[in-house]
């Protein structure tokens, strides 16, 4: 059980129980058998094993103290070379500063930059609140006076206060705080921080576990669709931007198809094609494109409204310009694709001109075509493939096939608006 091989040596190796990992500085505890024989080393184990047992069980009942089960270890271990280093009694301090850049060393290759910069700045904020501290001394009180102070503090707290410090913003009268999920994304953060140094550095447990805040709400609660009168107000106000067509198109595709912000803006020329004779949207993420989720890689039929109204003009003005994409007014950046400025000048006429309704932004148009579908009696793995959402069914996300046009095509003709368009 305690046996490991290393470069066809036998060795004992031990893990250092969870509940004790704060008490002896390591993981775990590694003796080289200097044997290669197995019969022998499992004969040469057991009193390795047996002893190491013996000093954990007394050192929680308190007969031996931290100092003195070290030293019996380090006894055991006979780790006085340079090569295998003696447990020290002396406590090595992590800081929590230490363990963040650690941490985001070891995550970062897994994200994408504006991943990246959302948990730079969500663990830059946990820093500032609970200063430079020895992660030894986190523990569930830390992590709730984390969470309490969290849920008093603005959003966007370094672009609204670029100059105050946490405590300065909390003495501040009449702020607004951060809203629940914002609360609970650095809560999750701060939870996969403090269960990596529970891993990596020996802390305890991790005291951040069942700390995000339960929602009322349910899921669907979150953003709410747009009604009839929402609609003819976007329209009004999408209208009339022959120079910035992507002002019109983009909110008007997504109405349309369910689209995504990011997904529409992207779109280059190649990716209005006919699929099965069905002109349609690949939505892929060839080139400097990127999707959300693997299931987002998909094909959208283009609604016929879309079609009356001179989507694939448009499409043929800029393949004849030599333009590699739909829309060459927008700049790419790295941390959010093509969407930036799309997106913000959105939030200004949605409150302006279409609702002021804070659950209702670009977001609410994929909620308008996942309820409208809905409602018309549209099976759910169908507005699924539409929206590009994963499948819960096995059968259906491993097995099925990929709903052909024509079907997608017929449920998104379902859709329709009581809105008068200039063809």
């Amino acid at each position: 059980m305690h046996l490991y091989r290393r470069r066809s040596t036998y060795h004992f190796r031990i893990r250092i129980p969870s509940d004790l990992r704060h008490l002896i500085p390591s993981v775990e505890l590694i003796k080289s058998l200097k044997t290669k024989d197995p019969r022998v080393a499992r004969i040469a184990v057991a009193p390795y094993a047996q002893k190491a047992t013996e000093v954990f069980t007394l050192l929680r009942v308190g007969i031996l103290d931290p100092t003195q089960a070290i030293e019996q270890l380090n006894s055991l271990l006979q780790r006085k070379t340079d090569k295998e280093v003696a447990l020290s009694p002396s406590k090595h301090i992590i800081t929590l500063s230490v363990a963040i850049k650690q941490f985001i060393g070891d995550r970062q290759h897994g994200w994408g930059i504006k991943t990246k910069l959302e948990n730079e700045g969500s663990y830059k904020l946990i820093l500032d609140i609970l200063g430079d501290i020895d992660i030894q001394a986190i523990n569930r009180g830390v992590s709730r006076d984390l969470k309490e102070t969290l849920m008093k503090l603005p959003a966007n707290l370094y672009k609204t206060n670029p100059d105050k410090s946490v405590k300065d913003v909390l003495n501040i009268v009449g702020v607004t705080p951060m809203s629940i999920p914002s609360v609970n994304k650095h809560m999750s953060r701060f939870s996969s921080l403090m269960k990596y140094c529970r891993d990596e550095f020996g802390l305890c447990e991790n005291p951040a576990v069942g700390l995000t805040i339960r929602q009322k709400r349910r899921h669907d609660e979150e953003r709410k669709a747009y009604d009839g009168e929402d609609i003819k107000r976007l329209i009004d106000a999408i209208s009339g931007h022959q120079e910035r067509p992507e002002r019109f198109w983009i909110p008007l595709i997504s109405l349309y198809s369910g689209l995504r912000l990011d997904e529409i803006s992207q779109l280059h020329i190649n990716d209005v094609r006919k699929v099965d004779g069905i002109w349609c949207f690949d939505i892929n993420d060839d080139g400097d494109k990127k999707l959300k989720t693997l299931s987002s890689k998909r094909v959208v039929p283009i609604h016929s409204r879309l079609l009356e109204l001179g989507i694939l003009r448009h499409v043929e003005i800029n393949r004849k310009a030599g333009h590699p994409r739909l829309w060459m007014n927008l700049q790419r950046r790295d941390a959010d694709g093509y969407s930036n400025s799309v997106g913000k000048w959105y939030q200004r006429i949605n409150r302006k001109f279409i609702s002021s309704d804070p659950q209702k932004s670009f977001h609410s148009l994929r909620h308008t075509v996942a309820d409208r579908l809905k409602q018309k009696g549209v099976q759910e793995a169908i507005i699924a493939e539409i929206m590009g959402h994963a499948r819960d069914s096995i059968t259906m996300s491993r097995y099925g096939k990929r709903y052909q046009p024509a079907l997608l095509l017929n449920a998104l003709q379902l859709l329709e608006y009581e809105i008068n368009l200039p063809i």
